[in-house]
């Protein structure tokens, strides 16, 4: 064969194989913090969570996550800390919190460096200042805490120690700060993660196990308390952001994992503004009639859950519903009636109730037509009735769409003088008659049977 045609055939054959791509990402050092990061993020409630799914292509979906507070993580250089002496220049410090524990136990101002390079994002050491001594307490890890090691991706396995000492001192030692252990680190998923921040995000998941030692050493009066603790965190990272997507740790008994704590990315300081309100034109509303909600409130690309109590009688009409803008609304008994609004924009809400807010009376809707006559009610809930004399009654009616197409001719039974409209369907129609002095009339009319 032509060496030319074997080269078309071939390129041919090559088209028409899949590709088979790995969509999973790798994580690597220019994906963790950095100087002057400030990241806000938010807790959410553990209760409920779910961390057992996991694997390859996992769509994590935590999007109903109920938030508790707002945090910020603010990484400073070192040497705008109070701990440049031991950690240099070069070295990433996190505040951590401005408080730990209680009376002369306690520990402020305290931080976590951290380094970061091609090999690793590691632990490298702690400050703080011990309650009882104002002075700057620091100390680097003998054995640095590699928190990850790069690159990370699916399927990656790793080990490793950490072992950090705080003398505690003012002139002399006083005592130490003592923390030791192992971590075990396995990235054991990859896919996609959805929380209340970020939507579908490409991202793995680390587990890591810690088994570690806590423990303070103070020599004067001579106290030595610590605890050893077995804690598992799953992190989920992405190439978009410099800090996980979210995190959730907790602790591991008899093989049991109980959720602790829950972190997400979060820019709750730009979160959108929402303010819920409406009104109505009228409170005290007849039996039957349509009455419109007004919607007044404020923010952006809001969406609407609305409820009406008690709810037994009371209907959505003219093509809304619950979730509508501005709904419209019949109600057929008479009493008071609760109104309350949810308004919704991402993940930010707000609601509005109004208590007791409409009256409904027990006077049917009824339309004055001419002297010694009426009809209704309006809406219509199965039957059209006429009121007054006799003679003026009309001997039929006519039923038109709003876009004038004849859809019944009704003979307007002469006992009760009414029309029975309860197959019609629900919407907006007209309805004309003659009447004795052989004037014509036409009206709107609502049928609400449904």
């Amino acid at each position: 064969m032509h060496a030319k045609a074997i080269l078309r055939i071939s390129l041919l054959i090559l088209c028409t194989i899949p590709v088979i791509s790995d969509a999973q990402i790798t994580i690597t050092k220019d994906h963790m913090p950095k100087v002057d990061d400030a990241i806000e993020f938010s807790t959410a409630s553990p209760i409920g969570i779910d961390v057992s799914k996991t694997g390859a292509n996992t769509s994590w979906d935590y999007s109903k996550l109920t938030k508790i507070t707002d945090g910020v993580d603010e990484y400073k250089a070192s040497y705008k800390t109070p701990y440049l002496l031991n950690f240099g220049f070069t070295a990433l410090g996190k505040k951590l919190r401005d408080t730990l524990g209680f009376s002369s136990f306690q520990l402020k101002n305290i931080y976590n460096f951290y380094r970061n390079d091609s090999k690793s994002f590691r632990d490298v050491g702690v400050g703080f200042q011990f309650a009882a001594i104002p002075l700057p307490q620091s100390g680097k890890h003998s054995d640095p805490d590699e928190i990850f090691v790069f690159p990370l991706k699916y399927g990656n396995k790793d080990t490793t120690t950490f072992e950090v000492e705080v003398p505690i001192s003012a002139g002399i030692r006083l005592g130490s700060y003592y923390r030791s252990g192992t971590r075990m680190t396995e990235v054991d998923g990859w896919g996609t993660i959805t929380t209340p921040y970020l939507k579908n995000e490409p991202c793995i998941r680390v587990k890591s196990t810690i088994v570690g030692l806590d423990s303070i050493k103070v020599s004067t009066p001579s106290i030595n308390f610590g605890q050893e603790v077995t804690r598992v965190e799953y992190t989920w990272l992405s190439t978009s952001e410099r800090i996980p997507v979210m995190k959730v740790s907790g602790t591991v008994a008899i093989g049991n994992f109980t959720p602790t704590s829950v972190t997400y990315r979060n820019e709750w300081s730009k979160a959108p503004q929402v303010t819920a309100d409406f009104s109505v034109a009228k409170t005290t509303i007849k039996v039957g009639s349509v009455f419109k909600i007004t919607n007044e409130s404020k923010g952006d690309n809001l969406t609407y859950l609305w409820s009406i109590t008690p709810s037994s009688d009371v209907k959505f009409v003219n093509g809304t519903d619950n979730t509508s803008e501005n709904p419209s609304v019949v109600i057929s008994t008479k009493g008071k009636y609760t109104v309350k609004l949810v308004a919704t924009s991402g993940s930010v809400s707000d609601s509005m109730t109004k208590t007791d807010y409409i009256t409904i009376d027990a006077n049917s809707n009824i339309n004055e037509v001419s002297t010694g006559m009426s009809w209704g009610p309006n809406p219509s809930y199965g039957r059209l009735t006429f009121i007054g004399d006799v003679n003026a009654c009309p001997k039929t009616i006519q039923l038109y769409t709003v876009d004038g197409k004849l859809l019944k001719n009704s003979i307007v039974n002469s006992y009760d003088k009414s029309v029975d409209l309860s197959s019609i369907a629900e919407g907006m129609y007209y309805i004309s008659w003659v009447d004795a002095a052989r004037v014509r009339h036409r009206s709107k009319l609502f049928i609400a049977n449904n």
